[in-house]
């Protein structure tokens, strides 16, 4: 942590606040944010340690159910009970996810033409 805090300060000194920020239009709204080089720079200085990071998140959670397994005497996975979905599961499940393609991609109806 502190080697971010101390990168960010260090690119903070480098680039002047209109070259550092940029203001860019996200969901109908403009907002403040870190500019395009700035941004490179910061993940260049970082030498990917964002994507370090996540890949050791990932084999640490790996481990934590591998070791839970292992802890549960290594039972056979396969002869878990399969449990299906009911007709009203899938069809609730299939509206949800239109509801959600709707409320991010904005979709509008051909009758609002």
């Amino acid at each position: 942590l502190d080697s971010v805090l101390l990168f960010e300060r260090q690119l903070t000194l480098e680039f002047n606040e209109d070259k550092k920020y940029t203001i860019e239009e996200r969901n109908g709204q403009m907002i403040k944010t870190y500019s395009k080089d700035f941004s490179a720079r910061f993940q260049k200085m970082l030498d990917n340690q964002i994507e370090k990071r996540m890949r050791a998140s990932i084999k640490m959670v790996g481990d934590l159910w591998y070791t839970a397994w292992v802890n549960a005497g290594q039972p056979d996975l396969n002869k878990l009970a399969k449990v299906l979905p009911t007709e009203t599961e899938k069809n609730a499940e299939v509206i949800e996810k239109k509801k959600w393609l709707e409320s991010i991609l904005s979709i509008r109806r051909e009758s609002d033409f």
